[in-house]
């Protein structure tokens, strides 16, 4: 768990906006499991933005030799608002500020 304020530096792997290529790894999703226990196709900037993280930075790009289905892949920085949303409170015995 970050702290509010903290940054959330990501590389991974994303579906595709490409139609025939989200399609293929749909379709290899499978493979990808078995092989690397690994989903090819999340929607990962929608799960970070999903998880409260406000997405600061993000470059597409792709990952070099790897199969084209796992290729698509997005580096970035997210942040966490630097206050807590109303009814969230830290866990028990955590520090939220700088000592």
């Amino acid at each position: 768990m970050l702290r509010p304020g903290g940054q959330l530096l990501f590389i991974e792997h994303l579906r595709s906006g490409d139609p025939a290529l989200a399609r293929l790894q749909n379709r290899m999703n499978w493979l990808n499991r078995l092989v690397v226990c690994c989903d090819c196709n999340r929607p990962t900037l929608d799960s970070i933005r999903q998880a409260g993280f406000t997405v600061a930075q993000v470059d597409h790009t792709a990952i070099p030799k790897a199969p084209k289905f796992v290729r698509p892949a997005v580096v970035g920085l997210a942040t966490v608002p630097a206050t807590a949303p109303s009814g969230c409170s830290p866990p028990a015995g955590s520090r939220t500020s700088p000592r």
